[in-house]
């Protein structure tokens, strides 16, 4: 019983797992970089995220760096109609603010980079046709931003660098897989009429917890090129691990019931 559990739920789970979360990274990770939205303007949920937006107005726009590639019109900028939106700008500025900031921030990004650029031109093109899906994309994108703002919190307590953005990693990838992914699991386990065991929960812990080891090597190494295998890596097997965790729970009180 338990291996046909973790054969039928954990792949399936998994591969939704990365392609979510994919998406959602690369909805944050990659947004222009136009000029700044109006100082005050709100995000429609409070006032922390609208004074991120005054921060980035006193900060500046920066510029693109060498070699990077052109931004197009993505599925944010799509979904909220300009890139002047203070939410674009919100994201871009996470982006440009954090998660560029260290050596394993990069490294993760570049690999999306490839993926992103490959797709997003024509889904961002199909959605602005599509006023239905522009709702969609903009309701499911308000969730992130509080995500992401308790991530540049976990950021800021362990000092920023390469701690700050792998502690804000963690945070992110560990809401996002609740959040997001954990519905998709549940998907698969009820398509699949399996439960979620606590070994197949393990499994994905360990699975992230053996790719940050292996990121921490690589940042002390100095190998970007190992960061771009681990950091992936690790973002997807903890999102996962923690998708997977929220099924088990529901699924025992439900049990319990």
């Amino acid at each position: 019983m338990r291996k046909a559990t973790l054969h039928g739920i954990f792949p399936a789970a998994f591969v939704a797992t990365a392609l979510l979360l994919t998406l959602a990274i690369v909805v944050v990770l990659f947004i222009p970089a136009p000029a700044m939205a109006q100082e005050g303007e709100s995000l429609g949920f409070g006032d922390n995220v609208s004074a991120q937006v005054k921060r980035a107005n006193q900060t500046g726009t920066e510029q693109p760096a060498q070699g990077q590639q052109p931004s197009g019109c993505l599925i944010a900028t799509a979904a909220f109609g300009s890139e002047l939106t203070p939410q674009v700008q919100f994201l871009r500025g996470f982006r440009d603010n954090y998660v560029l900031k260290s050596m394993s921030g990069s490294a993760f990004m570049s690999i999306f980079n490839a993926v992103y650029y490959s797709f997003s031109p024509q889904v961002a093109d199909y959605e602005r046709e599509q006023p239905w899906l522009q709702a969609t994309v903009k309701a499911a994108l308000y969730p992130l931003f509080g995500i992401l703002l308790a991530s540049e919190q976990a950021f800021s307590s362990a000092g920023g660098g390469e701690g700050g953005t792998i502690l804000a990693g963690a945070v992110a990838s560990t809401l996002i897989g609740a959040v997001y992914v954990s519905p998709l699991a549940a998907g698969a386990a009820i398509a699949a009429r399996k439960k979620v065991n606590s070994r197949t929960v393990a499994i994905a812990a360990i699975v992230a917890a053996g790719a940050l080891v292996a990121t921490l090597v690589a940042i002390a190494a100095g190998s970007v090129q190992v960061l771009s295998i681990t950091t992936p890596a690790f973002v997807i097997a903890l999102a996962a691990a923690a998708a997977l965790a929220v099924v088990r729970l529901v699924q025992r009180k439900k049990a319990s019931r």
